[in-house]
């Protein structure tokens, strides 16, 4: 008995010696799933693609306005009083209509007496001519009828001029846009009657920067897009020599029908310009990053998978992605995980699969 009792007390003593063991002297042989990960050496995976530049024209985009072609202030070219409007604001008119009427008085009479001292001249003239050819006039006294008949027809152009004045008519096709007298008013040399604008053509124009101006010629075609989203082709007409002193930028003018007349003066436009061509490379909006001091570009690896940022130019923004310039070709640009990564870090770079 005493010996199945020691029997078991050597069971129990070498049972807890394999337990005691086993946390002081642990084995070197570790189960994989428990043992620590030692994650100092793991590499962030992003996912790349090659840069293929493409020629690339872009857009030069500024900020204008619609203006008239011609608006000019119709002015009195005599003295004298209202007597006939023909036409209220706001109303159409063509080439050659009467739109202010003046007092004639005695201009009409004026012209007549004229024309009748021209008749006299003339026969004055003629008979001096006959005599002169005869020898029985001299060659000063010839001279003196041939002066007399010219100053005659002077005095009576200028009877006609002063006569057709008491009609202010428009010099072109357009609208009136404004009447600045009433019927029996006074109107002095040089007063303004009405203010006429032409519809068609009509202008868009903008102010272009220094840099860009030189990429803009006469007779380039651009287009212009409204406020209300309606878009305006046509051709640049002018572009200025000489700079604004406030803001050194060139003014310049697009030339655009409008068959309709239903543009009108001084809307907000945005007008666009072709440029000359360059490479560029089109990516996702969503590829591009903002780096610490808050410039604009993408993250790019290198041979070593290094990652580095650059800067990149936006040229334009269409709906199968943006298209940047600085991009050379076959640089590897993160589109995924560029989010997670900095500059210097070493990645995993995995190519894009299409």
């Amino acid at each position: 008995m005493q010996k199945s009792y020691r029997t078991a007390l050597f069971i129990i003593v070498g049972i807890a010696l394999i337990l005691i063991s086993g946390v002081f002297f642990p084995s070197e042989q570790t189960d994989s799933a428990t043992a620590p990960v030692d994650v100092s050496n793991t590499k962030m995976a992003v996912t790349v693609i090659n840069a293929s530049p493409e020629p690339y024209i872009k857009d030069i985009v500024l900020r204008g306005y619609t203006e008239a072609l011609r608006t000019v202030s119709l002015k009195s070219q005599i003295k004298s009083r209202i007597t006939e409007l023909p036409v209220e604001k706001g109303m159409r008119v063509s080439k050659g209509d009467v739109i202010c009427r003046l007092a004639v008085e005695d201009r009409d009479a004026n012209y007549t007496e004229s024309l009748a001292l021209v008749t006299q001249r003339e026969l004055e003239f003629k008979a001096s001519e006959r005599l002169y050819a005869q020898g029985h006039r001299s060659e000063t006294q010839h001279s003196a009828a041939k002066s007399g008949l010219e100053a005659a027809v002077a005095r009576s152009v200028r009877m006609k001029v002063n006569l057709d004045n008491t009609a202010i008519r428009a010099p072109f096709d357009g609208v009136i846009n404004d009447r600045l007298i009433e019927v029996g008013d006074y109107m002095k040399e040089g007063e303004i009657c009405a203010l006429i604008m032409e519809e068609d053509p009509f202008l868009v124009v903008a102010d272009i920067s220094e840099s860009d101006v030189g990429q803009v010629k006469v007779g380039d075609e651009a287009y212009a897009v409204l406020q209300n989203g309606r878009r305006l082709n046509g051709k640049i007409r002018y572009t200025s020599s000489i700079a604004d002193v406030s803001t050194r930028t060139f003014r310049v003018e697009l030339e655009v029908r409008n068959p309709e007349k239903d543009i009108l003066d001084g809307v907000t436009a945005e007008l666009f310009i072709k440029s000359d061509q360059v490479m560029a490379q089109r990516i996702s909006p969503a590829t591009l990053v903002l780096n610490d001091d808050g410039l604009v570009g993408v993250r790019l690896v290198d041979n070593t998978n290094r990652v580095s940022f650059k800067e990149a130019e936006i040229l334009g923004n269409h709906a199968d992605g943006i298209w940047i310039s600085n991009i050379d070709a076959s640089t590897k640009i993160i589109v995924e995980g560029h989010e997670f990564v900095k500059a210097g870090e070493i990645v995993n770079a995995v190519p894009l699969q299409n």
